[in-house]
């Protein structure tokens, strides 16, 4: 086997050094591609969402005065794939466990329904450093809906009244509400600028002296 000389190493570490180099626009695409890759994504919609999410009560029905719904859900975990093209885009399906409560002028109804809402997330770049991630939200006919009732009057009425897509409409409702939230705002624009200087002390932990003896060798 043949072994590398002290100046075969040094060429050889040399090639490796210019092969890693780079533009400044690559450099930028691969580190946007790399620090908002899925995993982190998903996971900071989890944290963003939280654990739950409640509206209601509000009217439902004809002129919405004939019945009135609240809805309790449970997110699930994230899901996601990656979209191919230009722009850093994701695929996104948010599971949510629900507990509808309809209540009608004399009785009071509760539907349980796995619901999975797709989600679109863009990431886009503004001057002079900010990432602003675009969250496209589904029409009511993308959002998948298994409904559930324990009753025979709840099993007529959601088949009468044509309850699945009016509860399709009020869960977007109570979606685009809750993205329209400061908090998921403030998520979901990221000055990078202020981001870094606010947690530079922490970088120089990693690569500057701390101590006098960090300075020997």
């Amino acid at each position: 086997m043949h072994r590398l000389s002290g100046e075969e190493a040094v060429v050889d570490a040399v090639v490796e050094v210019v092969d890693a180099t780079t533009t400044y626009e690559q450099f930028g695409v691969s580190w946007i591609r790399r620090v908002l890759h899925k995993e982190r994504i998903l996971r900071t919609i989890d944290q963003v969402l939280g654990d739950q999410i409640a509206l209601g009560p509000i009217g439902a029905g004809p002129g919405r005065a004939f019945a009135s719904v609240s809805f309790v859900g449970t997110y699930r975990p994230t899901t996601g794939e990656l979209v191919p093209g230009e722009l850093l885009t994701y695929a996104i399906d948010l599971p949510i466990s629900v507990v509808f409560e309809l209540g009608l002028p004399m009785d009071r109804l509760t539907f349980n329904a796995e619901v999975v809402v797709p989600l679109v997330l863009v990431v886009h770049t503004e001057a002079p450093l900010r990432l602003r991630l675009e969250l496209k939200t589904p029409t009511e006919d993308q959002i998948g809906l298994e409904l559930r009732t324990d009753t025979r009057r709840g099993a007529m009425l959601r088949k009468v009244a044509g309850l699945d897509a009016e509860l399709r409409r009020f869960l977007l409702k109570v979606l685009d509400t809750e993205l329209a939230k400061d908090y998921v705002r403030k998520a979901t624009y990221l000055d990078m600028e202020e981001l870094i200087d606010n947690a530079w002390p922490a970088f120089t932990q990693q690569f500057l002296p701390q101590r006098p003896e960090d300075r020997r060798g």
